[in-house]
């Protein structure tokens, strides 16, 4: 349930909890309900320098960096350092490792997380909520200079949570108990609980950049567009149809996003590899030349942080002319290193060419489903300023989609921003997203009268209890992949429960619930079972499996039931219906008979 805005008001604050950087933004909700384009998130933009004895540093994001010091102390952001062994990518680290695409299992950057995460003796969750901790307490900070401590204390907090598109429920359930663990949901004296909600990341981004490319007043009915929302780890896309624009903007997700590991880190991690080569082949003909590793450490982080990342990362782009780099003071000279633009090109494309695929699948997708290409593309994330990136889907493009990225800090801070969005259609209870796409199938198994023609011999078999010829085991698909799973009515199903004349009282008994990932599940559990191959879904393996248990009790002593089968069947029959409801992004399953309620589930992260 939304929080209810006190005379005081609710402060709405975002955390985009990202694998390579942090941002956090908030905004105030006071008794005026505020209209989508009079939000104004800001962005904590200043954060604790590398040197304890500087000013904080102005920057629209911190690293997702942490390190455990010898005196037991936390530095973390900018101030946790190699040296201390400091951990990074921890986010990545929430998932298993069968979730991990296979190119990313064998990273060193994942290798040297895991590693330095085991020397703490500590576990993933208990790290993610130790830096989170801080950066709550300094967003917290910053927040009572901005407005002032009565102010701060004298409001109830909404908090949204970033999540990628592609996680799966177990790791937000992960994420979430680091939150809490971190302190942010605790009893605040004198204030509301602290409620909050987790949004997915391209649809955080989506919000932000309506907002920022001010869509609102020029958007129209049917139109569809696509955000690509481009991180440190995570490419996450998802499209929207414009649903209505009066008397408020309604969105729906007109088909089912997509996602994969090829950010920014994975340039990075080849960009490193392929300037140590180029300096390691200088150096076979040049003996006197440093390797990369033998070069000081104050001029490595030169060539990465402001020729790199600040530099050719963001600015290069397929027709310029190699760069030149300078390795710094060696002796009584300054070598350098050319980096031809083929070398570029090839680095820049290893991601290019997953981004423009997952690009591509979208709009293919809508075109299939309203036989329009979408009207533009929206890149927000750090690495939505990549111009290289921007020019070639351009040029991709160039047949009518339009590509669209805010400029200076605006794709970086997008995801945050759009978390706030979100909290404040949530406290006010407008949001703009109204209906979302399954990203998996639900069902549970049923036995059906045996149709020689329909089904398989295979799964014939005769109730011992009743005589009833039967086919086991078929599939009761409930919900299924790419529907729509806001938009759709209540959904009732009617079942048989058959007992024994000797079973007496009240009888307990449940039923799986499966999940599956294939577009077109089958119909029948065996086949499911031995489903192979890919589930379209950027290279992600089939997956069929139990996914939670329905538990449900006779509403009354199953010896009052009524009786069936004569003298050569004699039997009890429980008749039961079961709806099926979506409530937001979980399905809520409930189980009746007589009008009396014998069992419930409630199954969370649809949309994951």
């Amino acid at each position: 349930m939304p929080p209810q805005p006190n005379k005081s008001g609710v402060v709405v604050i975002g955390i985009d909890f990202g694998t390579t950087f942090t941002g956090v933004a908030y905004d105030y909700v006071g008794q005026v309900e505020k209209s989508p384009g009079d939000v104004t998130p800001q962005a904590i933009t200043l954060w604790p320098a590398s040197n304890y004895n500087e000013a904080d540093s102005d920057a629209p994001k911190v690293p997702s960096r942490i390190a455990y010091t010898s005196t037991e102390a936390i530095a973390w952001g900018q101030q946790a350092s190699d040296e201390q062994g400091s951990i990074l990518w921890s986010k990545l680290l929430l998932l298993d490792d069968n979730d991990l695409q296979l190119h990313l299992k064998g990273s060193d950057h994942l290798k040297q997380a895991r590693e330095r995460l085991e020397k703490t003796d500590k576990d993933v969750v208990t790290v993610i909520s130790d830096y989170l901790a801080k950066v709550w307490n300094h967003v917290l900070e910053n927040i009572t200079r901005a407005r002032g401590r009565q102010f701060l204390n004298t409001r109830s907090f909404h908090v949204v949570v970033t999540v990628p598109a592609i996680w799966q429920e177990y790791a937000r359930e992960r994420m979430e108990c680091a939150v809490r663990k971190a302190g942010i949901l605790n009893k605040r004296p004198g204030c509301a609980d602290t409620t909050h909600t987790f949004v997915s990341e391209p649809e955080a981004a989506a919000l932000a950049a309506i907002n920022g490319h001010n869509k609102y007043d020029v958007l129209e009915n049917g139109q569809t567009f696509v955000i690509a929302d481009l991180g440190g780890g995570t490419v996450d896309l998802i499209s929207y149809r414009v649903k209505a624009t009066q008397p408020k903007l309604l969105l729906e997700e007109v088909v089912e996003g997509d996602g994969a590991l090829c950010g920014a880190t994975f340039l990075d991690q080849a960009f490193s590899s392929y300037l140590k080569s180029k300096v390691w082949q200088k150096k076979q003909k040049d003996r006197n030349l440093k390797s990369w590793d033998q070069m000081h450490i104050e001029e490595r982080k030169r060539i990465m942080n402001t020729v790199w990342e600040k530099g050719i990362k963001r600015k290069y782009y397929d027709g310029q002319p190699g760069h030149i780099i300078d390795l710094g003071a060696q002796g009584n000279r300054r070598p350098d290193i050319l980096l031809d633009a083929d070398g570029l090109n090839e680095i820049f494309d290893s991601v290019y060419q997953d981004i423009s695929k997952l690009v591509e699948g979208q709009v293919e997708a809508i075109v299939k489903k309203t036989g329009k290409k979408p009207q533009f593309i929206v890149l927000t994330g750090g690495f939505g300023r990549c111009e290289y990136i921007y020019r070639k889907l351009c040029r991709e493009h160039e047949d009518g989609i339009e590509i669209l990225f805010e400029g200076n800090d605006g794709p970086w801070t997008a995801v945050a921003r759009g978390a706030v969005l979100s909290g404040v259609a949530h406290v006010n209870n407008q949001g703009q997203v109204d209906s979302h796409v399954s990203r998996y199938s639900y069902g549970w198994l049923k036995d059906e009268d045996f149709d020689y023609h329909t089904h398989d011999f295979d799964d014939h078999d005769i109730d011992e209890l009743t005589g009833r010829s039967f086919a086991r085991d078929q599939m009761e698909w409930i919900i299924l992949r790419g529907e729509s799973v806001e938009a759709r009515s209540p959904r009732l199903y009617e079942y048989e429960r058959f007992f024994g004349m000797e079973e007496v009282g009240l009888v307990s008994f449940w039923e799986p619930i499966y999940r599956s990932n294939l577009i077109q599940p089958p119909n029948r559990l065996v086949e499911n079972e031995t489903s192979k191959g890919k589930s379209n879904r950027s290279g992600e393996p089939a997956e069929f499996r139990k996914h939670a248990i329905i538990d449900m009790k006779a509403p009354v002593p199953v010896e009052k039931l009524p009786k069936r089968g004569g003298k050569e069947f004699p039997h009890r029959v429980l008749i039961y219906r079961v709806e099926v409801n979506v409530s937001g992004a979980s399905l809520v399953i409930k189980a009746t008979s007589g009008g009396v309620e014998i069992g419930k589930k409630v199954i969370t992260g649809l949309l994951e």
